[in-house]
């Protein structure tokens, strides 16, 4: 796990350590799979830019989402049928 730079390698090894129809659940669409599509295609548009020798001692990641001021601005969706993939999921 600690090699993992990627989603794209985190779903390899998800397929090789998951049985096969736990695996599909997770890596599916619904019906035509139009959404999953456009969602790998949404992430594959975003970029960042390398910024090189700037002084990032004192960064701010703070952000305000929906009127709450947060740390950081990542945050998890909620998700379904955790506990196919290991028993402590939700």
């Amino acid at each position: 796990m600690e090699m993992i730079t990627n989603v794209t390698e985190y779903e390899a090894i998800a397929k090789e350590k998951l049985p096969k129809m736990v695996y599909d659940y997770y890596a599916s669409g619904a019906e035509d799979q139009w959404t999953l599509k456009e969602n790998r295609n949404a992430f594959a548009r975003i970029l960042f830019r390398p910024r090189i020798l700037v002084d990032v001692s004192r960064i701010d990641l703070t952000a305000t989402i929906l009127g709450f001021k947060v740390s950081m601005p990542i945050m998890i969706a909620p998700t379904a049928m955790q506990k196919m993939a290991h028993p402590e999921g939700m």
